[in-house]
């Protein structure tokens, strides 16, 4: 008797291998039709493309993508032979890279990200105490000043020198010149940007459409905003990292992408304050593909559904109506439950009365940059 259940057991156990076998779907050869490409991307995207998330979804579409960071306008000068793409951080080192490389495609903005100013809450006080910040009663977004604060700068004007300056237990460096931290203009896209913004403003609100209109006038002046900041860093990551560690300036150029990022992650400084210049620029994330791979990356990006909420995680803004509608959706559910409101995103920048910059060609861009440099 236990010799017939010792072979039922083996019959039963060969029969459910056998089943196993013949119902088993077929292995899928592991990334048989994934292709792997390499590229250069700024740093405020580096986090982007490490995560793991990014990764899968990427995957989901073939690619296997490897980054490495670079200043948006180091990515021209540095030995790209062997990439497959760039994603500088604006449209301008975009073509200046497509020129020279002879390309024909145009490059592709998956997203974009207008630039702020990143804060301490006492700081944006003293600021509207002395009519250089507003804050609107009702969508609680906050401005910045951009015809003040450069008023001050043609006045020389400090701190102390305001009609309300700062009072001594106000925390933070509020002393000497009053000026915005950038980045390096001549590495950085975000630091060229400021000088796009500013010499739109000193040339009455109308773009500059030609290198000779740099005027040596308009020189001295970017010469006024960018001198006081001392050594530069050479990525937007920096200067803004060191402000959220409590180590940074009291007034910092960032994108709003970096902040909104902070604030989806609750990891926001909790005495952190966004404001948005007045009249700002919006960075146009641009990816110059120099390949059929490139184009492939640039696509999915654009159009993948998954990766579009993916980018707003990032607090990016993805182009295109399905993009701004996802991106006011994930905005106001950030907003929610916040009575403060210290984070108050305005995904219509023409509703919050926040004016658009023009900004030049690249041609334009070197000379300003040289300009502001006394090059």
């Amino acid at each position: 008797m236990k010799r017939v259940i010792g072979v039922l057991t083996v019959l039963l156990v060969l029969g459910g291998l056998v089943f196993a076998v013949v119902n088993r779907k077929p292995d899928p050869k592991p990334g048989s039709d994934d292709v792997t490409l390499t590229g250069m991307v700024g740093s405020e995207k580096g986090a982007f493309f490490d995560d793991q998330q990014v990764k899968d979804a990427l995957k989901a579409r073939g690619l296997v993508v490897n980054t490495q960071s670079a200043g948006s306008w180091q990515m021209g000068d540095l030995k790209n032979d062997n990439l497959d793409f760039v994603f500088p951080a604006s449209q301008q080192p975009a073509e200046a890279i497509k020129a020279d490389h002879n390309l024909k495609s145009t490059p592709t903005r998956p997203f974009y990200s207008p630039l702020v100013i990143v804060t301490y809450k006492s700081t944006a006080e003293v600021l509207r105490q002395n009519n250089l910040a507003s804050q609107d009663e009702t969508s609680h977004v906050w401005k910045f000043s951009m015809k003040g604060f450069l008023d001050g700068v043609e006045n020389k004007t400090t701190w102390q020198k305001l009609p309300n300056p700062p009072a001594n237990e106000k925390p933070g460096d509020l002393v000497g010149s009053i000026f915005l931290t950038t980045t390096n203009p001549e590495t950085s896209s975000s630091g060229a940007l400021y000088l796009a913004m500013v010499s739109y403003l000193l040339n009455a609100n109308q773009v500059i459409p030609a290198p000779a209109g740099v005027t040596p006038q308009i020189g001295d002046k970017l010469q006024a905003v960018i001198s006081p900041q001392g050594v530069m860093k050479n990525s937007t990551e920096e200067p803004f990292m060191d402000f959220v560690s409590g180590n940074g300036r009291p007034l910092v150029l960032a994108y709003e992408s970096q902040a909104l990022e902070l604030v989806l992650k609750k990891k926001a400084p909790t005495d952190m304050v966004m404001l948005y210049p007045d009249t700002t620029v919006v960075s146009d994330h641009t990816i110059v593909a120099f390949n059929d791979k490139g184009q492939r990356l640039a696509d999915a990006l654009a159009d993948d559904p998954a990766l579009r909420e993916l980018e707003i995680k990032y607090g990016f803004r993805p182009s295109g109506a399905a993009g701004a509608t996802a991106f006011a959706a994930k905005v106001q559910e950030a907003q929610n439950g916040n009575p403060e409101a210290r984070f108050a995103f305005a995904p219509d920048l023409g509703v919050a009365k926040v004016s658009q910059a023009t900004v030049p060609t690249p041609a334009v861009m070197k000379q300003l940059v040289d300009a502001a440099k006394a090059k």
